[in-house]
């Protein structure tokens, strides 16, 4: 009677107190249905929560306290699991980074910009690490690409479009054929960015992007959902190039590594994928990081405000500098008023964030304050190395790098 009871008070509306309740919920969590159209937040928590139990492997009284938690707007599961958990989209492997909110990279090869790209493409938050010891590691950009459109959008049938990109080489002059998938868009991405460091080639490599298998905007995305719109796609390309052409003969710099995964992040969020969710974290000494964003918006001689085209897609995700000495007053103060006049400069404390993130093994506040010292002089992996001799390297160099998993503790 009374699981009954609060399922029956669940079919009002949300709270009084909170008024932009239904159109969020609505726009962000409720999916497509043929019968209702719209999943009622009753249907929303049936689909959520019997996956999330067997996911878990709850005990029947767990199960009912995250039920009753859920159903009552206690307390919820990631926003990202109210919207894919239950469907049979979830339940394959490829897919279950779609279930998290947020997300942390190093950015140290080429991989690594697609797989943000695909976890973006995912409706996750992209969180990454953008500091020398990570971007260092990519090659120098050596090869000029001159990228042309070929093929309109949708002119191929549905029941003959291919999924996957096709890349075909030969000579200098490559073909890209853009397949109907997020792994087909992902692929051809990242190919392009491989092309530039590429040793098979010399001189300038011809480029031809065929986009005639993906789907037009507005046809229903059936696993994920949602509908498609590619309107910014045949733009990326062109635009990545302009980014790794200025780089030629050198290895890319902080900002033109973050300007390449925010053009993906453009064109995933006119696709109605999901907001812009990202961070960008830099290495508190980066000064091309530091500033990237001042004076964004320019004023002309008449007056008229713009945005500097070049750095627009920047604003596709927050930035915040690293520090992995203790920060002093003045650098705080600082960054708190540049916060003031520009909404950025957020900054981090790598060692207090580092803490955080293995409690598990900083189990008192001792332990913690002796290793967030050790760490302010540099010797953070001595300690663990003391304290815990028998971890493998591997998880060593992992724990020190949880920093990027706790972006938010700035």
């Amino acid at each position: 009677m009374v699981r009954e009871l609060e399922r029956k008070l669940n079919r009002g509306a949300f709270p009084e107190t909170a008024p932009a309740a239904n159109p969020v919920f609505f726009r962000t969590y409720s999916r497509l249905t043929k019968k209702t159209r719209r999943e009622t937040w009753e249907q929303v928590c049936d689909r959520t929560l019997s996956s999330l139990i067997d996911l878990g492997k709850l005990l029947p009284h767990e199960a009912e306290i995250v039920e009753r938690m859920q159903r009552n707007l206690k307390a919820l599961p990631s926003g990202r699991w109210l919207w894919v958990g239950g469907t049979d989209w979830i339940a394959k492997p490829k897919n279950f980074s779609g279930a998290y909110n947020c997300t942390s990279t190093n950015l140290q090869d080429w991989s690594a910009f697609g797989l943000m790209m695909d976890l973006a493409m995912m409706g996750c938050g992209t969180g990454s690490v953008i500091e020398p010891k990570y971007i260092n590691q990519l090659p120098p950009i050596r090869n000029r690409l001159y990228v042309q459109m070929q093929g309109e959008i949708g002119t191929i049938p549905d029941q003959k479009r291919v999924e996957e990109t096709q890349v075909n080489i030969f000579g200098n002059r490559v073909t890209i054929d853009v397949g109907d998938s997020r792994q087909g868009w992902v692929r051809s991405y990242q190919s392009l960015l491989e092309l530039s460091t590429d040793e098979r080639f010399s001189g300038v490599v011809q480029v031809l992007v065929d986009l005639s298998n993906v789907r037009q905007a507005g046809e229903i995305l059936k696993g994920f959902g949602g509908v498609a719109n590619p309107v910014k796609l045949p733009g990326l390309y062109q635009r990545c190039v302009s980014i790794l052409n200025k780089a030629f003969g050198r290895q890319l710099n902080s900002v033109e590594c973050c300007l390449l995964i925010d053009e993906a992040a453009v064109t995933i969020v006119a696709g109605n994928i999901r907001r812009s969710a990202g961070i960008r974290q830099f290495d508190s000494d980066d000064e091309l990081g530091a500033i990237a964003k001042d004076n964004l918006w320019q004023q002309d001689a008449q007056g008229n405000w713009r945005i500097d085209p070049e750095r627009d897609a920047l604003r596709m995700a927050n930035h915040s500098r690293v520090f992995h000495h203790k920060p002093t007053l003045e650098e705080c103060v600082n960054a708190v008023r540049k916060q003031y006049y520009s909404g950025e400069g957020a900054i981090q404390w790598a060692g207090e964030a580092l803490a955080r993130a293995n409690c598990d093994l900083l189990q008192n506040h001792e332990l913690k304050v002796d290793f967030i010292n050790a760490y302010n002089q540099g010797k953070g992996k001595d300690w663990f190395t003391e304290h815990y001799p028998q971890m493998p390297d591997s998880e060593l160099e992992h724990r020190l790098a949880r920093f990027g998993l706790n972006p938010c503790g700035r």
